[in-house]
């Protein structure tokens, strides 16, 4: 796809700057889609391969990675972490951390992933609901999200990633695991309101473990704001 059309994509007024950097990529119950640099890129890149509802977007994993070059390139920004993890690996690249917080988080996907083994294809392939998504569908979008966006936080506030000072991407990465996490603890509230009979204590305990946690690492995340998702932008 030509780069001049992801550079007239971005030229668009009604975009809203970096709001894609820190959401949780839920496009079907976000409401700033229109606004949204790399929604529209994504789209656009569908369309223009011809891709049907269901086909992934990517056909490869080089694939991928040059959209998300050119998207950056039209919004002026930079790959530096993806360019590092391409060339050098996770390890090599300093993208990992020690911190205990993330073998926490890894515990708590692993438990979901367990738990709602059962019952995740069929959540996988729910439709969208003008009424919102299911509590089991909730949990199971953020699950390994929660875990994913934690050790970036954690990494960029240790300073191992590559470009420089990256306090501010630590804390809306952390922002949007505290929103994860919220979202989550809620939901499964909700189940066990519908399932008196099962035993959601583990899930819940801990959430609250990790959110702790972040707010000890993280004292600024709390009120970060996510443009655009914390607040709405005329």
């Amino acid at each position: 796809m030509s780069q001049s059309t992801f550079l007239a994509i971005a030229k668009d007024p009604a975009i809203i700057p970096g709001v894609h950097h820190h959401c949780d990529e839920w496009c079907d119950y976000c409401l700033v889609t229109n606004r949204c640099l790399a929604f529209k890129c994504t789209d656009e890149h569908r369309r223009r391969h011809g891709l049907a509802d269901g086909e992934p977007t990517f056909r490869s994993l080089d694939e991928a990675v040059a959209f998300t070059r050119s998207v950056a390139e039209a919004e002026g920004s930079s790959t530096p972490e993806l360019d590092a993890l391409v060339a050098e690996g996770a390890e090599r690249a300093g993208l990992h951390t020690a911190d205990p917080l993330a073998g926490a988080a890894l515990d708590y996907a692993q438990q979901v992933a367990i738990g709602f083994a059962p019952i995740a294809e069929l959540v996988a392939r729910a439709p969208v609901r003008r009424s919102g998504p299911e509590p089991e569908e909730v949990v199971l979008w953020y699950h390994v999200r929660i875990y994913l966006r934690l050790v970036r936080a954690l990494v960029a506030r240790e300073g191992r990633a590559p470009g420089g000072n990256r306090m501010e991407d630590a804390n809306g990465s952390a922002k949007l695991v505290l929103v994860a996490i919220q979202k989550s603890r809620a939901a499964i509230e909700r189940m066990q309101a519908n399932e008196p009979g099962e035993d959601f204590t583990g899930l819940t305990s801990a959430l609250v473990t990790l959110e702790r946690g972040i707010e000890e690492r993280f004292p600024d995340a709390r009120t970060y704001v996510r443009v655009g998702l914390d607040v709405p932008v005329t």
